[in-house]
C-alpha cells in the first residue's frame, strides 16, 4: 500500500509560490534568461577558438611532418600512405577553421540577434517583460496579502487570548485545591476566568470570520496568479524552443561523424593505405636499386686507333675545309651522328655539321 505523502516542512510552505512575494523568482527568470544566452555564446565562441587552434595545429604538424617525409627513404605504395595522412590531416584542417567559423558568425550571431529580439527593456525598468510580470503578480496578490495579513493579525490575537485563559485555568485550579481560601474568592476566579473564556471565543469568532473570508477568496486569488504564470511561461516556453534549435545546429556543425566531407576523407585514407602493396614496391625496389637495374656486362673492347692531333695551323685549316658545306648531287646534308675516317678519302665529322 503506497505511503500517504508527506506534509512540506513549514519553511518549505514559506518558499511556496503563492505566498506573499514568492513570484519574484518567476520574474528574476527573465534576467536569468538573458544571462544565459550571453553564456551561451561566451561558451561556443571559446569552443570556436578551441577548433580553430586545432586546425591551425593539424596544419603545423601536416607541414612539419610532410617536410621531414619527403627525406625519408621509403618508397611506392608504403611512401604513398603515408603522405596521404598529411593531405587528409590539411582536409580536416580546413573544415574544423570552417567549424570555427560557423560557430562564431553563424551560431553566435543568431543567437545575439535574437537575444535583442526576445528581450526588449523598457527606460528605468530593466527587462520589459520583468517589469510587467511583476506589476501583474503584485496587483493579483495585494487583495490576498492584504486578507493574509489581518488573518495574521487574528491568529496572534487569538493564541495570546488562549494563553490567557490558560492561565486562568491553571489560577482556577489552584484556587480550588486551596482549602483555605473562602467560597467568595473562588467565586470571583472562577468569574474571571470565565470572562477571559468569553472573551477568547469572541477573538476566536473574529479570526474564523478572516479566515472564511480569505478562503472564499482564494480561487480567485489562484486563477489570476496562474493566468500571469502561465503568460511568463509561454514566453519561457518559445525561449527553450529557440536554444533547443540553437544547440542543434550547433551539434550538426561540432558532429564530424556525420559529415560527408569527414567520410570522404578518412574513406580515400583507408582505400590509400589497403593499397600498400609489398609485392608492388619489392619489384620497384629491384629495379631501380636492385638485380633488375639494366646493365653493361663486360664484353671484348675492339681497339680504336685514336685520333692524331694536328698543329694549331692544320688544325685551323681542317676547321674550315670542315665548315665548308659539302655538296651531294646540288644538296647541303647534316651529320646525324659523330664519325671518325678510316681511309684517307673519308672525311670526320660530329653530329650536327654541316
Amino acid at each position: 500500500m503506497a505511503s500517504l505523502p508527506k506534509e512540506p516542512p513549514e519553511d518549505a510552505k514559506k518558499q511556496s509560490f503563492w505566498m506573499p512575494g514568492n513570484y519574484v523568482r518567476t520574474v528574476h527568470r527573465t534576467e536569468k534568461s538573458f544571462q544565459a544566452c550571453n553564456d551561451i555564446v561566451a561558451c561556443f565562441t571559446e569552443r570556436a577558438k578551441v577548433e580553430k587552434q586545432y586546425a591551425q595545429q593539424l596544419s603545423q604538424w601536416s607541414s612539419k611532418w610532410k617536410s621531414i617525409v619527403d627525406s625519408r627513404p621509403l618508397y611506392g605504395s608504403l611512401m604513398r600512405a603515408w603522405q596521404c595522412f598529411f593531405t587528409s590531416t590539411e582536409r580536416l584542417s580546413a573544415l574544423h577553421s570552417s567549424i570555427s567559423q560557423s560557430l562564431m558568425v553563424e551560431e553566435g550571431g543568431r543567437v545575439k540577434t535574437w537575444q535583442k529580439e526576445i528581450f526588449p527593456k523598457k527606460i528605468l525598468c530593466g527587462f520589459r517583460e520583468s517589469h510587467n510580470n511583476k506589476t501583474s503578480f503584485s496587483r493579483a496578490q495585494k487583495p490576498w496579502s492584504q486578507k493574509l495579513m489581518k488573518l495574521e493579525t487574528a491568529r496572534v490575537a487569538y493564541h495570546k487570548s488562549c494563553q490567557r485563559e490558560q492561565a486562568a485555568l491553571d489560577k482556577e485550579k489552584q484556587a480550588n485545591e486551596n482549602t483555605e481560601l473562602s467560597p467568595e474568592k473562588k467565586q470571583k476566579v472562577t468569574e474571571a476566568r470565565e470572562k477571559i473564556t468569553e472573551e477568547k471565543e469572541k477573538i476566536r469568532g473574529r479570526y474564523e470570520k478572516l479566515l472564511e473570508d480569505a478562503t472564499s477568496y482564494t480561487p480567485r486569488y489562484m486563477e489570476e496568479m496562474e493566468a500571469i504564470f502561465d503568460e511568463a511561461q509561454e514566453e519561457e516556453r518559445k525561449r527553450i524552443s529557440f536554444l533547443k534549435q540553437a544547440f542543434l545546429s550547433i551539434h550538426r556543425h561540432l558532429d564530424v561523424t556525420n559529415d560527408e566531407s569527414v567520410k570522404a576523407v578518412y574513406s580515400e585514407l583507408h582505400h590509400t593505405l589497403m593499397s600498400i602493396n609489398e609485392e608492388d614496391d619489392l619489384k620497384w625496389w629491384k629495379n631501380n636499386h636492385g638485380p633488375g637495374m639494366p646493365t653493361d656486362w663486360p664484353k671484348i673492347a675492339e681497339w680504336v686507333p685514336p685520333i692524331k692531333k694536328l698543329n694549331r695551323k692544320k688544325r685551323e685549316q681542317k676547321q674550315k675545309r670542315e665548315n665548308r658545306p659539302v655538296m651531294i648531287g646540288g644538296v647541303k646534308v647534316r651529320a646525324m651522328y659523330d664519325y671518325v675516317g678510316e681511309e684517307g678519302d673519308e672525311l670526320s665529322f660530329k653530329a650536327g655539321d654541316t
